[in-house]
């Protein structure tokens, strides 16, 4: 079954993805997505191929996708601090907030788009709510950033073999 990623934006267009649907709960789903375009996250160059593997709560602050290479290898877990997260019956949409954290497979975490959240916040376009938001989802990741991808690898577990 298919499913539709809307990912909202601020300061550019909106994207969508039509991605396989693993899993639903009353309040999440769990969707891959196989690349059919080479991307980047920070330093990382994706191929195509590649597939990503994405949790999505109704209300939570964040989205986090498990991303691996085209020969399955664990490239790493992004985060994308968000708002608005709605799970619908064909659909999960969602306001990005910009920042992402990055953590690679030995647990280095790197946090990506920070002078675009500055230019953003410089301009007027994300204001002291969504600053205060956008601190508060970033320091919850920061700190149970281990358990929240054991918990997610879980779910994912009765997918594999």
């Amino acid at each position: 079954m298919k499913i539709l990623e809307l990912k909202r934006h601020l300061n550019k267009p909106d994207q969508s993805y039509v991605c396989d649907l693993l899993t639903r709960g009353s309040d999440y789903v769990i969707v891959k997505y196989v690349s059919e375009m080479s991307g980047r996250v920070g330093a990382v160059t994706f191929d195509v191929g590649s597939t990503t593997f994405a949790y999505y709560k109704t209300g939570m602050g964040y989205v986090i996708w498990k991303m691996l290479n085209p020969d399955k290898k664990l490239e790493g877990h992004l985060f994308h601090i968000c708002r608005n997260l709605q799970v619908g019956e064909d659909r999960v949409e969602y306001l990005d907030l910009l920042l992402d954290v990055w953590f690679d497979p030995a647990g280095q975490m790197t946090v990506l788009d920070r002078d675009e959240v500055e230019e953003c916040v410089s301009q007027g376009i994300i204001g002291k709510h969504d600053l205060e938001w956008i601190t508060r989802q970033e320091q919850e990741i920061t700190e149970k950033w281990s358990q929240i991808i054991s918990d997610f690898d879980l779910l994912l577990s009765n997918f594999f073999e």
